[in-house]
């Protein structure tokens, strides 16, 4: 796996955003947002393993996963609105139960729109910091306020048991203050959400607690925390096609995108400590072929 080029290309003009944060605190950088046109799109899923209850869900905003368990379907992210009743009909393929839980790893509009769509979900889990970030939202006050999430944690929680089990961990500060990484360690894979975009430089959300210093830091705990889950699953990159989905992004790949997140910020710190301008950091600034 390598970091696209014309990413890292745009990882040195974000380079001037690190430094104006730099001059009045700690290093941070700025909230750096693509347009997201919500479209119709077209949601592809397919299986994780033969014979199994989990499958993926691509398109429509982020990767999402579906697990047709005993206790009823569970969801992982909504993508954009208008898509949860796409995620419910996929969990219907596996399981004659009603969707009981919607676990959410941001508060990205494209991560949770489709809520609206799942009314009879029971529990809507995420971090604390999620919840409170998705009580600013105009579309989850009032009314929309149904949609918050009902079950909220600090550090780890459990769902389920025996294969279905569900495992959610936060690690610490990255794109927001509250992304997660959803672990289903009986299938041996991952959902990692924001902490692993797709092959490109991170998105942070400042305003939302998001931090380009402490990223690193958290892309390494959770390397270590799934030294056991081969399968790692992007929070928006396309998989390829094909079911059961075989070798695509694995812990390897997850490692070498920490790794380049830790350099990329050691190569910003010393080019603020060497009082290099914006423009001649990123001149400057080593990128991979």
């Amino acid at each position: 796996m390598r970091v696209a080029r014309q990413s890292l290309t745009a990882a040195a003009a974000a380079l001037a955003m690190w430094a104006a944060c730099a001059k009045d605190g700690p290093l941070q950088l700025q909230s750096v947002r693509a347009s997201q046109t919500v479209t119709a799109e077209r949601v592809r899923s397919q299986s994780l393993a033969v014979s199994d209850n989990l499958y993926l869900a691509v398109g429509a905003g982020s990767n999402s996963l579906v697990m047709g368990a005993d206790s009823g379907i569970v969801i992982v992210d909504a993508k954009r609105a208008g898509s949860g009743q796409v995620l419910a009909e996929i969990g219907s393929a596996v399981s004659d139960q009603p969707v009981a839980t919607v676990i959410l790893t941001t508060a990205d509009d494209d991560h949770v729109g489709g809520l609206a769509d799942l009314p009879a979900a029971k529990q809507i889990v995420a971090h604390d910091n999620t919840k409170a970030a998705l009580q600013k939202k105009s579309a989850f006050q009032g009314a929309g306020a149904r949609m918050l999430p009902t079950t909220t944690f600090a550090e780890h929680l459990a769902l389920l048991d025996g294969r279905d089990r569900v495992e959610l961990y936060y690690f610490g500060p990255a794109h927001t203050n509250g992304d997660i990484v959803v672990v289903f360690p009986g299938k041996r894979v991952a959902l990692v959400g924001y902490l692993f975009l797709d092959k490109r430089t991170p998105v942070i959300d400042v305003a939302n607690g998001g931090s380009g210093v402490q990223f690193p830091a958290t892309l390494a705990k959770a390397v270590a925390a799934l030294k056991d889950i081969p399968r790692i699953i992007p929070g928006h990159a396309v998989s390829p096609t094909g079911s059961p989905l075989g070798r695509w992004i694995t812990l390897a790949d997850f490692q070498e995108y920490a790794d380049f997140n830790r350099d990329f910020l050691s190569a910003v710190q010393e080019a603020i400590k060497s009082g290099k301008t914006a423009e001649q950091a990123g001149a400057s600034l080593p990128l991979p072929v």
